[in-house]
Parts: C-alpha cells; structure tokens; sequence
C-alpha cells in the first residue's frame, strides 16, 4: 500500500471524482437559477381581460356598429363582438361607481350611457371607451332613461321629475323645468296606501304631478309629439319639444315602467303587475291589453319578424304577434328580473337582469310558436 509523506495533501483519484460530481452538478444548477432570477428580461404582455357577466346586475343592452353593449352596477359597461362572448370591459373616465341604468346611440360611433346619481357618459369610439359629460356631486337621484334625438335634442331622464336636455349630441347637458298644462276635470290619484296597484317605491308624499313623480320612460309618438311615462300611472305629452307638458287622464293608477313605439300610430305603456295600455292616437287614448300573468313588466323590444316583446319579473317573457293588442307567455324562468332584451338574428333573446346576462328562447313556453 503506497504511504504519503508527512505534510502532504492526498491526490484526488478518478474514484474520488466520481464520487463528487453530483453535488458539482447541483451547485451549477443554484448559480445558474440565480443568474436567471436577477437578469433583467422583459414582462410577457398580459391577456384581455374576459369578463363573465354572470351574477352582475345588467339593466341596459344596445347593439351598435356591429358591437353588443351592455351596462349596469357599480358603473361598469361590457363590449363584446357576439353575444356569446368574450365580453371585455370598456375603459370608463372617471369610474364613479354609480350604477348605469340605460344606454342609446346617436350616431355611428356616438352613444351616450346615464344612471345614479345624474351621471352621464359618453363614447365617440362605439363604446370601447367612455368619458363623463355630467355628474351631479350633490344629489345621488338616478336618471333612469334617455330618448332621441328628436330635432337635435336629447333628453335624460329619472327621479323626481329631473330632467336633462343636450343640443349637441350630449356633450354638455341642462336642467330644464317640466312646465305642465293644467287640464280640467283631472282626478287626484288615490293615496297609495288606499291604491291595490300602489308601487311601493312610489313618490306618495308629495302632490303628484308631472314635475313630482319619477320619469321612468319617453318616446316620440308617431304624430310628432313627446310622450312620457312615470309613477302612480303618469303619462303625459308635450307638443313644443319638452317646453311643456299636458297630463293624460289617468287610466291606472300604477307605476308605468316602460313605453314602446308601435308604427304607425301606436304605443305601449307597461308597468306593475302585468298591466299594459295601447294607444292607436299617439298617447291621447289608452286600452288596457291582458296579459297572461299579473308580473311587474320593466324591459320591452320589438323583433325583425315585427313581434313585441316584453320581460320582467321572474324571468318571465311575453310575445304579442297581432301588434301589442294581445300577448301570450313565452317563457319564466328563474326568481329574477330582467330588465332589458335585445333580439337577436338567431332568433333568441339577449336578456338581462338581477343575475347578468342569459341566451334564451322566448318561444320556450306555451302558447306561442316562433
């Protein structure tokens, strides 16, 4: 057996080597992590962001440009290319946060959005972006709809008789006073603790006329004038572009939550518990309409193939095929509202309500065939 000499260091031999090469190899690996983790590379780009309207309020759809729009709680507006998706965010400045309550175009590009507390928007880019054109930091009373232009006039609408005008295509808007026409041998409304068709939500402490009540709807009627609707059965009609309003009598006295253009002569009030109103004269008269089920009535549209339809309360959808002078169910569905429906090319519904946005069929019930 060889000997080493006193003082000396013992040679590596090629079994010693051998031996020692893992943890060679394992300390290669740690400084070769180490100068990947720290040298400077950069970021990879981050996806769109896909938002999935499930379980988020929507009250308000629009198609337009091509796009599918939709807007509701907390401020927020989705775009989407179809109507099964993806949906993306669009960019809001500033975001307030308030809830959307309706949207409209009024141009190939040009849409306008309003909502709670007096907030208005506005996109100049089909809705992929959106930036505030009135705000009210004083009072939280939501516009609750927005119609025309009529004549190069816009018109925003809510609670309390607010509403808003806009000649330039809603860029800057103003208070303008609603000045009623007295008529005589009106009715008072009853008190709405004595009324079976009293909305709760109603404005029952003060007077009760036009500037009183809450505006919930507006359209222009097929003879030119303005016709609005509104709380404790309210619709009136303005023949001077809003100057000033004449109060219809009252032919119920629930709330009125929506109104739909009929051409050529007619319109559709609907409202409370399945209560809905024809008029063949522009809004001068009104007949009641039945309806198959006595559910609160909030969003209406008509289809390409000329089909009113109307949705509401529990999901429910109702399908009139003779112009809004008889409706038959559709469809109900789920313990949830809907508060607007947009008709696709399909044949479907676009719908949304409580829980965001849903496809359905609204000939899915009896009665009705497509």
């Amino acid at each position: 057996m060889a000997s080493t000499a006193p003082g000396s260091r013992p040679g590596i031999t090629p079994a010693r080597a051998v031996s020692a090469w893992p943890s060679y190899v394992v300390s290669l690996i740690v400084l070769l992590a180490a100068v990947y983790a720290f040298s400077p590379r950069p970021m990879p780009p981050f996806p769109a962001t896909e938002v999935h309207p499930d379980g988020l309020q929507i009250n308000a759809l629009l198609k337009a440009g091509g796009k599918l729009l939709a807007a509701g709680e907390q401020g927020r507006i989705l775009i989407a290319d179809s109507e099964k998706g993806p949906w993306a965010e669009a960019k809001v400045e500033p975001q307030r946060g308030s809830a959307l309550t309706q949207l409209t175009a009024v141009g190939a590009k040009t849409l306008i959005a309003v909502g709670h507390d007096g907030w208005i928007l506005r996109s100049e880019n089909g809705g992929a972006s959106w930036q505030e054109a009135n705000f009210d930091s004083e009072s939280s009373d939501p516009l609750l709809g927005i119609a025309g232009p009529y004549a190069g006039k816009l018109y925003a609408f809510g609670a309390f008789g607010k509403l808003l005008v806009s000649l330039d295509d809603g860029k800057t808007w103003r208070q303008q006073p609603i000045v009623e026409n007295s008529v005589a041998g009106d009715a008072a409304a009853p008190a709405g603790e004595e009324d079976p068709y009293a909305d709760p939500f109603a404005n029952i402490s003060t007077g009760g006329g036009i500037a009183d009540g809450h505006i919930n709807a507006m359209t222009r009627a097929p003879d030119g004038a303005l016709v609005m609707v509104g709380e404790r059965g309210m619709i009136a009609r303005s023949t001077d572009e809003g100057a000033s309003w004449t109060a219809v009598p009252q032919v119920y006295t629930g709330s009125f939550y929506g109104l739909l253009a009929l051409p050529p002569k007619g319109l559709l009030a609907y409202g409370m518990r399945g209560n809905v109103f024809r008029s063949e004269d522009s809004g001068q008269t009104w007949v009641k309409v039945e309806t198959p089920l006595a559910l609160s009535l909030f969003g209406a549209t008509s289809t390409l193939r000329r089909e009113i339809i109307l949705v509401g309360e529990n999901a429910v959808v109702m399908v009139s095929k003779d112009g809004g002078k008889s409706f038959k169910l559709g469809s109900l569905g789920e313990q949830q509202r809907l508060a607007a429906a947009l008709p696709l090319d399909s044949g479907d519904l676009l719908t949304a309500g409580e829980l965001g946005l849903a496809l359905r069929n609204p000939y899915r019930g009896t009665g009705v065939q497509p």
